[in-house]
C-alpha cells in the first residue's frame, strides 16, 4: 500500500510537467540530481542548489545515464534490506 507521499507525489508529478513513472524516491540526491541535470543547469547551479562542496562530491550523486540511476537504485535498495535486517 503507498505511503501518503507516494500517492501525493502520482499527482504532483504529472501536473508539474514531470514523467509519470517517475516515484518520490527519484527525487532523492542521487536521483534528483540526475534528473535535475537533464533540464540543462550549470554544474555551479546543481552544485549550489544541491548543496555539494566540490564536483567530486557531487559526481558520487550525479548518474548521466539510465543504467547508472539504475545501477544506483539496485546499490541503495540492497543497503536497505541489509540495514532492515539487522
Amino acid at each position: 500500500m503507498p505511503t501518503q507521499v507516494e500517492r501525493i507525489s502520482k499527482k504532483i508529478f504529472p501536473a508539474g510537467g514531470l514523467r509519470p513513472e517517475l516515484t518520490f524516491t527519484s527525487f532523492g540526491r542521487h536521483g534528483g540530481t540526475t534528473e535535475a541535470s537533464t533540464s540543462g543547469p550549470t554544474r555551479t547551479q546543481l552544485m549550489k542548489n544541491g548543496q555539494w562542496s566540490s564536483t567530486k562530491a557531487m559526481a558520487h550523486d550525479l548518474h548521466h545515464d539510465d543504467e547508472a540511476k539504475q545501477h544506483a537504485q539496485i546499490k541503495r535498495i540492497t543497503r536497505r534490506k541489509q540495514a532492515a535486517r539487522k
